[in-house]
């Protein structure tokens, strides 16, 4: 296909998308919801820029050559997650949508209980505090003051697993917090929040500090759908953008600010941020196409087994996979970002694409419809809104297998929490447990 008509593509699905996010979003009321996230189709021009050679190097022509074909699998993708959304409004009469919502329901569940009791996320957000200054002491101890952490960790192997664990234990607990916080303006849980944001800093992945935030933030926008504006949403968006790529520079030791003006263009739009489009087809140009068979998610579901005591997963991890085949040293960089649909063609093809874009679209669809329910009934709560979005954590996790760690992880935050809630019971019998799923304690929290 040539170029131009793959903008031609690209620009009908831009128009689709805003033509369906005016009428069923923007005509009722919302200005932003769960399932209007912007397609990533606005940036072909970009991944197909000459100015991608300050990352791309001599490799920026194969790249280019391939990335028709890419974006085509990603329009693929993208009809899928539309397919998907579909797939949860229907109803077959086969008690099949009744039995996925039972599963789904799982995991808002176990988030309504971890926000059930504030003394229990009180105990997890101090446990996560000296969880990161144990391992941050030890990086200033080694290489002195600075904001790297994920750089030490690839030249200690062995901390690499404990500094992940950390990374996604506080995410999860300080995203609680600040959702909780909304409901209840408990101010100890705003301070749990920022305090785990800044040792989540110096980690050195931007991505964790976002983590925190976009779901509670998205969930605030539609709470206050009435008096929010798209302007404000975008002048937010914009400094957000500002203070996270700032913290881009820093951690590369660049302190300028006058310097990280003249680049931040450039780092938005041909920098490693906004460059799935572009990774994936850098992937692809130097695949040897002998399909990778399932094997990254198999290093991903043994992800419980470090890095360097594994070969199998030292070979087929996501990050080391996408890292070697274009001739970088897993060992110093952790890979490539080839969105959500790359893994899943690099494994089992056009199928792979179209399954997780089911799968997305489903959980997706469903996600939206619950945060807007919470917020439309006699008692809005945030943390109902918010626990639903947990959802997506989970099929981002296993669209792209690298996060499949925090799956885990997750697992095992509100199994600790389940222990908590029973050992709390025994010192407070009035405790007991709602039909939502949330505890209702006989006390205050």
């Amino acid at each position: 296909m040539s170029w131009t008509n793959l903008y031609v593509v690209a620009l009908v699905a831009i128009a689709l998308f805003l033509l369906s996010y005016y009428r069923q979003c923007y005509r009722k009321g919302y200005r932003v919801d769960f399932w209007y996230v912007f397609p990533n189709m606005i940036m072909l021009p970009f991944a197909k820029s000459e100015l991608n050679v300050l990352v791309l190097g001599s490799d920026l022509r194969a790249v280019v050559e391939v990335l028709p074909k890419i974006f085509l699998i990603t329009m693929l993708g993208y009809v899928a997650v539309l397919a998907g959304g579909g797939l949860w409004r229907l109803r077959a009469g086969l008690g099949l949508r009744e039995d996925a919502a039972r599963i789904l329901e799982i995991v808002p569940r176990c988030s309504m209980m971890l926000m059930s009791s504030r003394s229990i996320l009180l105990f997890q957000a101090a446990l996560c505090l000296a969880m990161q200054l144990f391992i941050l002491s030890l990086y200033f101890s080694s290489s002195g003051f600075a904001f790297d952490l994920r750089s030490y960790t690839f030249e200690n192997p062995a901390l690499r697993p404990v500094a992940l664990v950390i990374s996604n234990y506080s995410i999860v607990i300080a995203s609680h917090c600040l959702a909780r916080y909304v409901d209840t303006k408990e101010r100890i849980l705003l301070l749990c929040t920022f305090g785990l944001t800044f040792g989540l800093v110096f980690f050195g992945a931007r991505g964790n500090l976002i983590a925190i935030y976009i779901n509670v933030l998205l969930c605030y926008f539609v709470m206050r759908r009435k008096t929010v504006s798209l302007f404000r949403i975008a002048i937010l968006s914009m400094f957000a953008l500002v203070f996270v790529f700032y913290l881009g520079s820093v951690r590369s030791g660049e302190y300028s600010p006058t310097g990280f003006v003249d680049s931040f263009v450039t780092l938005l739009f041909y920098g490693n941020n906004f460059s799935d489009l572009r990774d994936f087809a850098w992937v692809y140009s130097a695949w040897d196409h002998v399909s990778w068979a399932g094997k990254t998610y198999l290093a991903a579901i043994m992800s419980f087994v470090p890095r360097f005591a594994s070969g199998f997963r030292d070979t087929w991890a996501m990050g080391v996979k996408t890292a070697s085949t274009v001739g970088f040293d897993p060992q110093v960089h952790p890979g490539l970002r080839p969105g959500v649909f790359g893994e899943s063609f690099f494994n089992f093809g056009w199928p792979g694409v179209v399954a997780i874009g089911l799968m997305v679209g489903f959980i997706l669809r469903r996600v939206d419809t619950d945060v807007k329910r919470a917020f439309s009934s006699s008692q809005p709560s945030m943390q109902r809104a918010f626990a639903a979005t947990m959802l997506l954590s989970v099929s981002g996790c296993l669209a792209i297998s690298a996060g499949l760690s925090g799956l885990y992880t997750l697992a095992a935050i509100y199994l600790f929490t389940w222990f908590c809630v029973l050992v709390r019971r025994v010192f407070h019998p009035a405790t007991i447990v709602s039909d939502s799923g949330s505890l209702t304690l006989g006390s205050p929290g």
